[in-house]
């Protein structure tokens, strides 16, 4: 489950369109980062209500780095843009019957216990 996840935030990355200097890059990335896990821990509240309470806990850990996410980008232009593609693949995966309950679970836990990416997570600082 993990190389899945990490397959679709490294194509968020590569997919991300880059017009700007190093820190706007590095804050676009971030940005298709918590937006995966954000519209993932979405759809698994909508979608799978075993874990419906866990994922609306696990989301409440992603609004203070979006919160600061948010002041650095300002409008969100590129960001809208990441989080459309997003939620394209995240409809095929729905549409095609591989969105479960364990993928579910696995953002959950991930979110909960072993935490975001404190390197990603800096370029917010």
């Amino acid at each position: 489950m993990k190389k899945w996840l990490g397959a679709a935030v490294a194509a968020l990355i590569v997919t991300a369109p880059v017009q700007a200097d190093t820190q706007d890059y590095k804050l676009i990335t971030v940005a298709g980062y918590l937006n995966f896990y954000l519209l993932n821990i979405n759809a698994c509240q909508d979608f799978h209500p075993q874990v419906r309470q866990a994922a609306y806990d696990a989301e409440q850990k992603l609004y203070p780095w979006l919160e600061k996410l948010h002041a650095k980008l300002g409008d969100g232009t590129q960001v809208s843009e990441i989080v459309l593609k997003r939620r394209a693949m995240l409809n095929t995966q729905i549409g095609e019957g591989d969105f479960t309950l364990d993928h579910c679970q696995a953002i959950v836990k991930i979110l909960n216990e072993d935490g975001l990416d404190k390197t990603l997570l800096a370029n917010l600082d």
